[in-house]
């Protein structure tokens, strides 16, 4: 019973991952494209939704039961964890002040009612890619609408060409970006867990994908590990719960555009009912973290030198996630060798947890 039921999960963990893995490879090259579009100040506020979505699930299911205040005791589990944020409407849509550098076939639209003769026009065009121009950008974020389109409100400005003055009118000029995360409720993620003590009342967990080279972007990968420490062995005095401290930390990488990384301390209680191999144990927990993402793309510009081609301008930033402090409350239940927990935590960014595994 133990071997078929190892097996099945190895099976189902490799071919989760498998599809995980080619589901963000296509997800990164369209973030990619989308960004290429954008300047550095519209990028930041058009992926900040899934920065603090993407930190809440990193440090969501990593506790479910505080650890036995054993000096030592056996504790082992193995399974997968399923985590998601919810996008509430605040996080769909956004709007900043910025520089933007249009393209050449936006600047060509921006003059087209300036003069009638076209040689004008294209010149025009051509001393606007040159300049960055201070902009009021808007429209849906990336978790936002797909019928709604990022904008860009140009205030207006005198442009001079061969000694001659030409008033461009303030407009708005719409980007091809769009929400192409389809108005997301909820933003998903998934991680095979390892938990092992127990140790003086000490428990130490693993989140860990192997490195696989991804085709355009480089290498994947996934690693966290945490400690989490029942100090009830130290105190003389009984206690009516277990009572627990945790510190985790991970990071996640996808070649040069994605590096991610979370941290989280928590205080954590929980009570058993019933034996260990039919119980049920509610848990509840107030945990401090931390996320961020560096992201680095190219913009694609318009040739200031030759407007006809295009140019890549490297773009490299870091977004904090706005988490900082969230509420669990949570229950595991033990049937024989499967455990299986559910949590909801409270916070900035409010997100769930769902885990299943086999624990001895």
């Amino acid at each position: 019973m133990k071997k078929w039921a190892i097996s099945f999960l190895s099976f189902f963990l490799f071919t989760f991952f498998i599809s995980q893995v080619t589901f963000a490879q296509e997800e990164t090259n369209e973030l990619e494209s989308t960004l290429s579009k954008l300047s550095q100040s519209a990028a930041s506020k058009y992926v900040a939704p899934i920065v603090s979505g993407f930190g809440a699930n990193l440090n969501s299911g990593w506790v479910h039961r505080a650890p036995s205040s054993k000096i030592f005791g056996i504790d082992f589990e193995l399974g997968f964890v399923f985590m998601g944020t919810m996008m509430g409407d605040d996080a769909k849509s956004f709007s900043t002040n910025g520089t933007f550098k249009f393209t050449k076939a936006q600047a060509l639209q921006m003059v087209q009612n300036v003069s009638a003769n076209p040689i004008v026009r294209d010149g025009l065009a051509n001393e606007i890619i040159k300049r960055d121009f201070s902009v009021v950008i808007s429209g849906p974020t990336i978790v936002g609408s797909e019928t709604e389109y990022v904008g860009v409100d140009f205030s207006g400005e005198t442009i001079s060409y061969l000694g001659q003055s030409y008033n461009v009118p303030a407009q708005r000029v719409e980007t091809p970006v769009t929400g192409y995360l389809k108005d997301l409720s909820v933003l998903p993620l998934f991680a095979p867990q390892f938990t092992i003590g127990t140790v003086y009342g000490t428990t130490a967990s693993f989140r860990f994908l192997p490195s696989i080279e991804i085709q355009d972007l480089g290498k994947f990968s996934y690693f966290g590990f945490g400690l989490q420490h029942n100090p009830s062995m130290f105190i003389p005095v009984p206690i009516p719960l277990d009572v627990s401290v945790a510190f985790f930390t991970q990071s996640l990488k996808v070649g040069d555009i994605f590096d991610a990384s979370a941290t989280t301390f928590g205080l954590y209680a929980s009570k058993q009912f019933g034996p260990g191999a039919l119980s049920v144990t509610p848990y509840a927990g107030l945990a401090f973290e931390s996320s961020s993402i560096k992201i680095k793309y190219n913009q694609i510009i318009s040739d200031p030198t030759n407007p006809s081609q295009e140019l890549k301008l490297p773009v490299d930033f870091e977004l904090e996630g706005e988490n900082s402090a969230r509420f669990v409350l949570g229950a595991s239940f033990k049937l024989a060798l499967i455990s299986i927990n559910a949590d909801y935590s409270m916070s900035t960014y409010n997100s769930f947890s769902l885990g299943l595994g086999i624990a001895f």
